[in-house]
């Protein structure tokens, strides 16, 4: 009986020893779960820390590089100098670029018609602001707004009735010489010359031009087809003409234009162009033409004047185009360069889709190309 009490007891020893080290396992396991989660807290903790120094940091370079960009601008704003601001008007769609230079980065394209500020002008290239932007535009493309009507007209109604030549004319096939310059060409040339002789002024040497709103066609393409059409009626009333271009893909700059027509010996240059906008409404055709004034060619005033006139009358007589008459324009290089009587055309607006389409039109071109051979039958007395 004793030994049976000792066995039972010698069991309970043991069951007493198995489970006191059954729960010291179980309390180190349970420690080493929370030492687990404490690490992993920890780590979330400071990886959490860690993206926030990293978007603190990004932050700070942002608005330090929204800090450097603002204060350049505010910077490049200071050194307007206010009290030189002129309001000028872009003659044709321009660039607006960084620097004073052909290559350099393009901030945006400013419409033609658009008024600006322009401050100073060096080189052929004015700094100007437009809109918030600040940059430089090549100045041969600004014009006075004094020197372009501000009236708005209302929708030119357009006649395709033709208009015939004016009959009965006889005269000496020699006794008049024309030149005909179709505008602009396929590709523009940035490259500059002077704007007049012994000018400091330097310009591009020529432009491509705008394009038609509705149709789609480029200036070059229509100066020239209306050029070639006038060339062949003028040749019909017994002028001498001569075209300074008859192709698209040419380079030939509105200097050597202007010299062409002396070494042909030209009586008259008529300069063939087309119109542009930001205001789709604009309409109607325009000459322009040396002011007294002119440093270059002011004693070409009066006979250019009355070309011009002779021309914009017959013209708009003949297509039913608003007449919006002669603009004194004493910043071309193609006046500017001319020993002979001048004038550019504005055939009509391509910013208006009613006018794009017309000058389009096969019996409007007609009517255009009598039009200005009656304008310069009329300048010489015919």
């Amino acid at each position: 009986m004793q030994k049976k009490y000792k066995i039972m007891l010698a069991i309970a020893i043991v069951l007493a020893f198995v489970l006191v080290i059954a729960g010291i396992m179980i309390a180190s396991h349970n420690r080493s779960d929370k030492q687990t989660d404490h690490s992993v807290e920890t780590s979330k903790v400071k990886d959490a820390e860690k993206d926030d120094e990293q978007g603190d940091s990004e932050d700070d370079e942002d608005n330090a590089a929204a800090t450097t960009e603002t204060g350049d601008a505010a910077e490049q704003e200071n050194e307007l100098d206010v009290s030189q601001a002129v309001t000028m008007k872009t003659t044709t769609n321009v660039n607006l670029r960084k620097e004073a230079n052909a290559d350099c980065e393009i901030i945006k394209v400013i419409a033609k018609g658009t008024e600006l500020q322009k401050y100073s002008e060096e080189n052929g290239w004015a700094k100007v602001k437009c809109g918030e932007d600040i940059g430089y535009v090549s100045a041969e493309f600004l014009v006075d707004p004094a020197q372009v009507p501000v009236e708005e007209p209302k929708q030119t109604t357009v006649t395709t009735t033709k208009v015939e030549a004016i009959p009965g004319q006889h005269r000496d096939p020699n006794s008049a010489v024309v030149v005909i310059d179709p505008g602009h060409q396929r590709s523009g040339d940035s490259t500059k010359e002077p704007n007049g002789p012994g000018s400091s002024v330097m310009k591009a040497r020529v432009a491509s031009g705008t394009t038609g709103v509705s149709t789609g066609v480029a200036e070059y393409i229509l100066n020239l087809d209306i050029s070639l059409k006038l060339k062949t009626e003028l040749e019909n009333r017994g002028y001498t003409v001569y075209m300074t271009r008859s192709a698209h893909d040419v380079n030939i700059s509105n200097m050597e234009r202007a010299q062409y027509a002396s070494s042909v010996g030209a009586d008259i240059a008529v300069r063939i162009h087309a119109n542009g906008s930001t205001s789709s409404s604009v309409s109607g055709a325009e000459t322009l033409a040396p002011s007294a004034n002119n440093v270059y060619v002011g004693h070409l005033a009066a006979a250019s004047q009355s070309l011009s006139r002779c021309i914009v009358d017959a013209y708009c007589a003949a297509t039913g185009f608003k007449n919006r008459g002669v603009i004194a324009s004493d910043t071309m290089t193609g006046i500017n360069w001319s020993e002979v009587p001048v004038t550019i055309l504005e055939l009509g607006f391509m910013s208006n889709a009613a006018e794009d389409q017309a000058m389009q039109d096969g019996n409007m071109q007609n009517n255009m190309v009598q039009g200005i051979a009656n304008g310069i039958d009329a300048y010489f007395g015919f």
